[in-house]
């Protein structure tokens, strides 16, 4: 996976490359002319250094010193340009995944812990795709490099580099190998971490309702202190490694001196050579340090990248046949054939159920507590597929349409309104943006709540706040009503999405949508009985199976459950209803 985003950028790759062998050929000499400046100082010598000599080495070796610095920085910030690009498709292709999975994915992810994936993992994999590459392959070209030229200055001591770059990559291998779990772990804890801060944001209203903020503190702590014991314990491995390298390489150079000074002194080699050889031994010092630290870097990273891979290869459930049918012209007919379906293969929500809903009528569905009317809902516009049967529109299976065209033609009013942190008008038109003030104005006139945007100081361009905390519950339910009926679809789903407003601004909604939403199948999941006595149909579910199905005067006299429910609710309701309105309503409805 890491090569595969670095190859995304493998023309800076590659002239980073060039650079980082022409700096590495040009840091190679340097100890050549150490080596003579040095062992050519004594006067004794059979070839001794004039001054001149000394002035030219010297100067050779501070303009080589300039010439690897001068490349070396231009290859680091190509290579910062190779990390920036390959952290923007990551971003990128995380983004994407997120967005094309299915709510199945939601219901098992957690929210926190799929944002920590996709902002603090990401992250963590920024060394590896820059220090990693600008300074990996360096260190690689370089060690070969100063093999090659040791070589060439004889054997007698190249043994030393036999036991040191073995012992030096065990070191690193032993040490990448602990550290692994223990990174993984750590990204682990800090996703939990995220998770429970996220939880006491979004529910910060009901910790302090129930006065728990020390439970939910220890519940963060127990998250933190896991999340600092991984922390610590990778730091404690991580600190072995330098002080290890450096005994050896000290050993090494220790070593280095007291064999080629024997060497020396017996005449076999000579002191520019010892003197060279031993540059090397310092150059090699850069090799052996980078390379282990990337192999700990590349298991940091792997760490992360494993969390943000299982997002990336992450496959949606609900799929698009190759050539899907362009829903273009809908109608609005619905029909359920034997539809059976499951959040899990062992739990059947829906049970065997067959109804059909011709274009424009009014459907609402009532029920006992989990008895699927929500489900129903989230099957229509194919969030979920069903687990047998299937459901059609236009006599359509809607597995076989385009996806976003039959979404398109679809409108969900929710309980639970979200809104974005943007201004109404943003926010209306979310689903439409080239929408036209008169449409728009249109909408909010229809769920009653035109009024209100003009009284605000910048009426339609006020914001809304973070999930649409600036307004009341009736105000986001209504914002949200003009959001899916400026679209003007074909179906139109209410899930109690008026349980916020007062009966009297209910009645004023369900009049104006009964003027502009003629055409449109319309499904109302609601507790309110005007609602229900003046749908055109009747759903009765209870356990995930149709238990009624008609309108109120035929239940009234024939479901047992329906007239239950209905009763119920009018006992508790009967204080409210607006009798005016209902007799305007009817006018309305005849």
């Amino acid at each position: 996976m890491i090569i595969k985003y670095w190859l995304k950028s493998k023309g800076i790759f590659a002239k980073a490359l060039v650079l980082q062998i022409l700096s590495t050929i040009f840091q190679l000499i340097i100890p050549i002319f150490i080596g003579q400046l040095v062992g050519r100082l004594d006067p004794d010598s059979p070839n001794p250094m004039s001054i001149p000599e000394l002035f030219f080495y010297f100067f050779m070796i501070i303009l080589l010193g300039l010439v690897v610095f001068l490349i070396f920085r231009y290859s680091r910030i190509l290579g910062a340009r190779v990390s920036t690009n390959a952290l923007y498709f990551v971003r990128k292709d995380i983004h994407n995944a997120i967005n094309r999975q299915s709510f199945a994915y939601f219901d098992q992810m957690e929210a926190g812990n799929l944002v920590a994936r996709a902002t603090s993992d990401v992250e963590q994999t920024d060394q590896i795709f820059g220090f990693g590459l600008a300074v990996g392959v360096q260190a690689i070209i370089q060690l070969f490099g100063v093999l090659f030229a040791v070589s060439i200055l004889g054997t007698e001591m190249m043994w030393i580099f036999a036991i040191l770059i073995p012992s030096s990559l065990t070191v690193s291998l032993i040490l990448t190998k602990k550290l692994r779990p223990i990174y993984y772990e750590s990204r682990e804890a800090f996703g939990e971490l995220t998770n429970t801060i996220r939880e006491n944001i979004v529910g910060a209203q009901v910790v302090r309702m129930f006065s728990m903020q020390n439970k939910e503190f220890s519940k963060f702590n127990i998250n933190n202190q896991r999340f600092y014991n991984a922390s610590v314990h990778s730091v404690k491995i991580n600190s072995l490694y330098m002080p290890v390298n450096l005994i050896l390489i000290g050993l090494m150079t220790i070593l280095t001196l007291f064999i080629g000074g024997n060497l020396v002194i017996q005449g076999i080699i000579s002191l520019s050579t010892l003197i060279t050889f031993q540059s090397y031994i310092g150059l090699i010092i850069f090799p052996l340090v980078i390379l282990g630290q990337i192999m700990i870097m590349y298991v940091q990273a792997d760490a992360a990248l494993r969390r943000v891979r299982e997002v990336i290869e992450s496959s949606p459930e609900i799929l698009e046949k190759p050539n899907p049918i362009r829903a273009k012209n809908l109608q609005g007919d619905v029909e359920f054939e034997n539809v059976s379906f499951g959040y899990t293969p062992s739990n059947r929500v829906l049970k065997n159920l067959t109804f059909k809903i011709s274009s424009g009528k009014k459907v609402a569905i009532i029920g006992t507590t989990g008895s699927g009317k929500s489900t129903i809902i989230n099957l229509i516009p194919r969030f979920y597929d069903v687990s047998e049967g299937s459901i059609k529109v236009d006599g359509v299976d809607v597995r076989d349409y385009n996806i976003a065209d039959l979404r398109r033609n679809i409108a969900i009013v929710s309980q639970d309104t979200f809104l974005f942190n943007k201004t109404i008008k943003e926010n209306i038109t979310y689903g439409k943006e080239e929408a036209t003030m008169e449409e728009i104005i249109e909408a909010t006139k229809s769920a009653n709540i035109h009024e209100f945007i003009t009284e605000l100081s910048e009426g339609y361009q006020s914001m809304v706040g973070e999930r649409g905390t600036r307004l009341s519950g009736g105000q986001k339910q209504r914002l949200s009503i003009a959001r899916a009926i400026i679209i003007k679809p074909k179906i139109l789903i209410f899930d109690d999405s008026t349980s916020s407003v007062d009966v009297e601004t209910e009645y004023k909604i369900q009049q104006a949508l009964a003027r502009i939403m003629k055409n449109t199948t319309t499904f109302i999941i609601t507790q309110r009985i005007s609602t229900i006595r003046n749908a055109d149909e009747i759903l009765i579910l209870d356990k995930g199976r149709i238990v009624g199905y008609g309108t109120h005067d035929s239940l009234i006299q024939s479901n047992v459950l329906y007239r239950q429910i209905y009763e119920t609710l009018y006992r508790k309701q009967k204080e409210l209803i607006i009798e005016p309105v209902i007799t305007t309503e009817k006018v309305v409805r005849e």
